[in-house]
């Protein structure tokens, strides 16, 4: 579902009868929008366009600025810690992104920076509530499905966004075509299917395309960067995911056990790389914990390092392929 852009010269009668529905919001802060494209632009006709913005999902009708004036304002103070070259640059991106419910915070953060004008959004899972100790939503929005939601999300920063929803998340019939049809340039990877997280991966590799995962770790984050643009012979997850433990999850079958599945997803990341009272936790799944923890400071961290990296690789910087460490309990004071 996408918002519908409405042309006031082409699309008047659609306009009128969308604001005179009474079930329906208005916004309208076009003044104040002209008021601030004339501190970034030396001259701004009299004739300016605009556009009508509908979002069927929450009845909201927005008039705002045309698309180029809209970015021009709407992106206006990233300038200079990122440069018009660099912006034009990260908007042209296309990157797809499996699995939301962590791969949220980094599509609103890119977005947020004008990365990655087009995306794919691929999940199968639906907004629940006990995503809502990490998942930044409203009760509103309880069984929406996750890739529709952030699709909406974005689309409510910036409707000129083109998102291509896979709704029924990541299979064997569609992992070609969401990687390579259009040809992505980078592939974040936060899915809990193991299997799938292997093949998505063989096939990255496959199509020299680079994979970014970021996994919550306490209050802390790790952060797996595979560089299949620079170097397809890369081992999968530069190595750390041993080759014991990629012959258990090809195994894996409707009939393993519960606990061997949560141990899989421990070994997955390797339980030396994992915090103490999260080693701890995958014992106590199935037990007294219902699934695996994850708290919202790490979650929010995810949408910053997935920007970051996202920024940096779009920008040819150095950005190696290799295992970080990010750990909010070894900051220093200075």
């Amino acid at each position: 579902m996408k918002p519908e852009i409405l042309n006031p010269s082409r699309d008047k009668e659609r306009i009128k009868k969308l604001k005179v529905d009474k079930n329906i919001k208005i916004i309208d802060f076009l003044d104040t929008h002209i008021e601030e494209l004339k501190k970034i632009k030396k001259e701004v006709s009299h004739n300016l366009e605009s556009v009508w913005v509908y979002y069927p999902w929450n009845r909201i009708l927005a008039h705002i600025l045309n698309e180029d004036d809209y970015r021009s304002v709407r992106l206006s103070r990233n300038k200079n810690l990122i440069t018009d070259k660099e912006q034009e640059k990260f908007s042209n991106q296309v990157i797809g992104i499996t699995g939301l419910n962590v791969g949220n915070p980094g599509a609103i953060c890119i977005t947020l920076e004008g990365g990655a004008e087009r995306m794919k959004f691929a999940d199968n899972d639906v907004l629940e509530l006990s995503n809502f100790n990490r998942f930044r939503a409203s009760l509103g929005d309880l069984g929406v499905n996750k890739a529709v939601l952030s699709a909406q999300q974005v689309y409510e920063i910036d409707p000129f966004y083109d998102i291509e929803i896979f709704n029924e998340g990541i299979s064997d019939e569609n992992i070609v075509k969401f990687l390579n049809e259009p040809k992505i340039d980078l592939l974040i990877e936060e899915m809990d299917n193991l299997p799938l997280k292997i093949r998505i991966r063989e096939r990255a590799k496959y199509y020299k395309i680079p994979v970014l995962m970021v996994t919550g770790n306490g209050p802390g984050l790790i952060v797996d960067i595979e560089r299949f643009d620079l170097d397809s012979n890369l081992p999968l997850l530069n190595g750390y995911l041993k080759n014991d433990i990629i012959d258990k999850i090809s195994k894996l079958s409707s009939e393993t056990p519960m606990q061997e599945k949560i141990n899989l997803m421990r070994d997955f990341m390797g339980k030396e790389f994992l915090t103490e009272r999260l080693n701890k936790s995958f014992d106590l799944v199935g037990k007294i914990l219902v699934g695996i923890p994850q708290i919202s400071e790490s979650s929010f961290l995810r949408g910053a390092v997935l920007s970051y990296f996202a920024r940096r690789i779009a920008l040819d910087q150095d950005v190696k392929s290799g295992r970080y460490i990010l750990n909010l309990d070894s900051l220093n004071i200075i």
